[in-house]
């Protein structure tokens, strides 16, 4: 191979390098034009150096950028939930103290104004959404009592409430479709002394199991030694009656065995009559006794 054909080959090794690098440059270029918003999304175009984004993406589909010099922001449009975790105290219309946590469903109602309150994603939403919901709920406390708190909010107390939330978030570009409260709670001291007084209730509770108990087992003792009493004057009785039984057979048998008379048998079966003991004599009868 000649030096010519040789120096032509290496031209177009080099061409080929280079086609292959453009080609690759340009895969690249397109990968990074083209942005995809899906359903339920919206695009903020932010281009480096402006002060605000430059147009909103507000449909889904292909869009182009340019690489590099603009950056695309995709905002969740769909229905979030943000919830208290942490129980608020409040103070009601009628000086009581409560223990609530709401929860409120909101969406992005202006991507532009959510763009810039959470400076394009840096802020959380959800942290200005809690703030929000524990200002509003405060505000509404105070104007009902404790007891329609614990019964539950009507659906216009539920109305009135999201309109002043809705109020407070316009700013953020953010709009609640619901709100509602998750939990309602006395305080501690309430939970405390509600504890105590069924604490209390439980031991006199057992107090009085125990005394009817006590006065049950008496009873049964008294009701058994009674059964057991009449049970011994029956046996004894029984025994006696027996006893005496067997006595006139024993003389009856005597009686025929022996010939005594009908009359002898009655004396022997009459009860003794007591022996009366005699006092010893005393002074001058004991000396003439000697």
């Amino acid at each position: 191979m000649t030096a010519v054909e040789t120096s032509k080959m290496d031209r177009r090794l080099s061409l080929g390098r280079l086609g292959a690098a453009a080609v690759v440059l340009a895969l690249l270029l397109a990968i990074f034009s083209i942005v995809v918003v899906e359903t339920g999304q919206v695009g903020v175009v932010i281009r480096t150096g402006a002060d605000g984004p430059s147009r909103v993406l507000a449909e889904p589909g292909i869009y182009v950028r340019l690489p590099f010099a603009e950056r695309v922001w995709l905002i969740d449009t769909r229905l979030q939930t943000s919830e208290q975790n942490t129980l608020q105290i409040v103070t009601t219309q009628d000086n009581q103290t409560l223990q609530l946590a709401a929860w409120a469903a909101w969406r992005v109602s202006d991507p532009l104004l959510f763009n810039t309150s959470t400076a394009s994603g840096k802020n959380p939403a959800n942290e200005r959404v809690l703030t929000t919901l524990s200002k509003t709920l405060s505000g509404i406390a105070q104007n009902l009592s404790a007891a329609n708190m614990q019964q539950g909010l009507s659906v216009d107390e539920r109305a009135r409430w999201l309109a002043t939330l809705n109020t407070e978030l316009a700013p953020l570009g953010i709009a609640a479709e619901l709100v509602g409260l998750r939990q309602v709670a006395l305080p501690d001291a309430a939970n405390e002394a509600i504890y105590k007084r069924m604490a209390a209730g439980r031991q006199q509770a057992e107090q009085r199991l125990v005394q009817g108990l006590s006065a049950d087992e008496q009873q049964l003792v008294a009701l058994q030694n009674k059964q057991r009493d009449q049970v011994l004057g029956d046996a004894y009785k029984q025994t006696q009656l027996q006893r005496q039984t067997a006595e006139s057979k024993l003389v009856a048998a005597y009686a025929k065995q022996y010939g005594q008379a009908a009359a002898f048998q009655d004396r022997l079966k009459a009860p003794q009559p007591p022996v009366t003991p005699v006092a010893p004599p005393v002074g001058a009868d004991a000396a003439r006794s000697e």
